[in-house]
């Protein structure tokens, strides 16, 4: 179709299972996306053939994969965006990538597409959304896998998510919603089977977006400011933003006679939690104590829990045996004494429910 521009209005995202064996893959739609990109490049991956005799390049070839990368961010919804990423809700119990540990076929790898419909037009009118209209074109990325998720909460801000990742296969096609399965095998060869999209709405949560006054932060058995450890009071520190990252960086391995590496996590898997806050009251205590061992319990647990306009909880973070790692303090001219604190934890065994990062979603 023919258009002078592309706007956020005509844009819809969705995401869906790869669709190993075939069948019709339904992707179902990520909520509240505010933005989005992606880069395919293709000079990383590419040698030149060089030789004497003559000065520039004789040839070039492909000796390593293609890795396109996306990132796109949401406001933070009733829980049903992470699950169809792939995240794991469990009542607090499992951790939050728990199946993506374990490598389950329907949370380590995802198809995402991008939906752009004809000028003028938003995308969630249904109207237009039916199959003989062919005013809609598609970019499908095949098995997409998460590089990082990040959850951000600040004062006077709408809480959000920010995620990157990496897939595998790219795919453009116009004039339609529907078409074959943009994932592929070890060597490049396309998956069986095709996708068809639904038409986009606005969803069906309670509200419209999670206010940032609805979100506690809590250490919830305030063993660091129970010991002898040094910096600020954390029983009761007024805080300005946090955030919690989950980074999942992943080893590409390839082999002789493979088109397509296979990427594992790395590990260790260090999650942090970074938190902004006023210092009102310090704790007595000196480093040399830290230095030498004798400073006490020094985990704590840390929750961020957000409600909505009624009070309900519609997210449980946890954080589960997290060790600071930093503070930084910072004081300027008529301004407010601040502190930086970070925390972080690993992620233990899919299983384990005493150590790492765990996430319950309302909607999940």
């Amino acid at each position: 179709m023919a258009r002078t521009r592309i706007i956020s209005q005509n844009k819809a995202v969705f995401a869906s299972n790869t669709g190993w064996g075939g069948g019709l893959v339904d992707p179902q739609q990520i909520h509240r996306v505010d933005t989005f990109s992606f880069e395919v490049d293709q000079a990383g991956s590419r040698t030149d053939i060089r030789e004497f005799g003559q000065l520039s390049r004789i040839a070039t070839e492909i000796t390593s994969e293609i890795t396109p990368t996306l990132s796109f961010g949401y406001f933070l919804g009733e829980g049903e965006n992470e699950t169809r990423l792939g995240l794991t809700t469990s009542d607090l119990d499992a951790q939050i990538i728990s199946g993506i540990l374990t490598e389950d076929e329907f949370s380590r790898q995802k198809n995402i597409y991008v939906v752009t419909v004809k000028e003028g037009e938003d995308a969630f009118n249904a109207a237009s959304w039916t199959a003989d209209t062919a005013d809609q074109d598609t970019i499908g990325f095949g098995n997409v896998t998460l590089t990082s998720y990040t959850a951000n909460f600040a004062v006077g801000e709408i809480p959000r998510v920010d995620i990157e990742a990496e897939a595998s296969n790219v795919v453009f096609i116009t004039g339609a919603h529907a078409g074959d399965n943009p994932s592929v095998d070890e060597n490049y060869a396309r998956q069986a089977g095709t996708f068809d999209i639904g038409a986009p709405d606005t969803g069906n949560m309670a509200f419209a977006v999670l206010r940032p006054q609805d979100v506690q932060v809590s250490f919830e058995n305030d063993a660091i400011s129970a010991g002898d450890n040094i910096g600020v009071e954390l029983s009761d520190i007024c805080v300005q933003s946090a955030s919690i990252e989950v980074p999942l960086a992943r080893e590409a391995v390839q082999c002789l006679g493979k088109e397509r590496a296979n990427k594992y996590l790395e590990f260790p898997i260090n999650v942090t939690v970074s938190i902004n806050a006023l210092v009102s009251d310090f704790k007595e205590g000196s480093l040399e104590y830290v230095l030498t061992g004798t400073a006490g319990e020094d985990k704590t647990d840390i929750t961020i829990r957000v409600d909505d306009k009624l009070n309900v909880p519609v997210h449980y973070f946890r954080l589960k045996n997290a060790v600071l790692d930093s503070q930084g303090f910072n004081t300027s001219l008529d301004d407010n004494e601040t502190v930086d604190l970070t925390f972080s934890a690993q992620i233990a065994g899919a299983a384990t429910a005493t150590e790492g990062v765990f996430w319950s979603g309302k909607s999940a």
